[in-house]
């Protein structure tokens, strides 16, 4: 079990490392493109493309790993009233509506992912490549964010005081 553990982190390190990458790609991808442009020397044909499905794999693929790090964007406004047991009780319900809508998410990115592989189909603008690597972007970072949710509710579960703020100081 520690062995899959393990994995499972290094897995959603790699997820955060390809976002790091793709955002340093469109930075760097978008200068060098409008200094080419700035100069006269042309332009990256496929660079503005490039820079849209870059935006998109780190959007996805940063999504898992920023949940693990307890980064994502939190209103505590309204939980930092309530009661312990409210506290509890609204993080539970909050990480349950996460795994629904990434449940129906990775259903959904497979099943439409499947159909375009079985069509054949096919992105065809400045780049061209098989339609189904858009969705297995998407169902991977669905079934990622649901292992995490329900990582988020074992663990509040098992030690409920590690509910709300502190369970974003732990990584939760």
């Amino acid at each position: 079990m520690l062995a899959l553990a393990r994995f499972y982190d290094r897995v959603i390190a790699a997820c955060g490392a390809v976002a790091a990458f793709c955002v340093v790609f469109v930075a760097i991808g978008i200068s060098i493109d409008v200094a080419i442009r700035n100069t006269g020397f042309g332009v990256i044909s496929w660079m503005l493309e490039g820079t849209e499905y870059a935006l998109f794999v780190s959007t996805f693929l940063g999504a898992p790993w920023v949940l693990r790090l307890g980064a994502h964007v939190r209103v505590d406004v309204l939980v930092a009233g309530l009661a312990p047991r409210a506290r509890l009780a609204m993080e539970l319900f909050a990480d349950a509506i996460g795994l629904a809508v990434s449940a129906v998410l990775f259903y959904y990115a497979v099943r439409v992912g499947a159909t375009a592989y079985g069509d054949g189909a096919r992105m065809i603008k400045e780049l061209i490549f098989p339609e189904w690597y858009i969705f297995a972007v998407i169902a991977v970072a669905a079934l990622l964010l649901c292992i995490e949710f329900v990582r988020r509710i074992a663990i509040v579960l098992r030690r409920p005081e590690s509910a709300g703020a502190a369970a974003a100081k732990v990584g939760l």
